[in-house]
């Protein structure tokens, strides 16, 4: 292959590697987790953390958490259905 060949070659690989992670950044989201599977991360996080809390503060902290997040996950969720002016 001459070296204007290789040159195209390697512009090819290059768009072609350019366009898969494109796609690869817009494939579907994934599914939001549920309350318990949400509960379920954050008592372990609260565990690994070793702040000596008992278990039931660690419980009551996650169920702000959780709440705080599904709040902003429905607030962010009506904002991106509200077409922007």
């Amino acid at each position: 292959m001459n070296r204007q060949g290789s040159r195209y070659s390697v512009v090819f690989a290059t768009a072609l590697i350019c366009v898969a992670v494109q796609v690869r950044a817009d494939g579907p989201a994934p599914p939001p987790q549920t309350r318990r599977q949400m509960m379920k991360e954050c008592m372990a996080k609260q565990k690994a953390s070793d702040s000596g809390m008992p278990k039931e503060q660690m419980r009551r902290n996650c169920k702000d958490v959780t709440k705080t997040e599904k709040e902003n996950a429905k607030a962010e969720k009506e904002n991106a259905v509200q077409p922007a002016h």
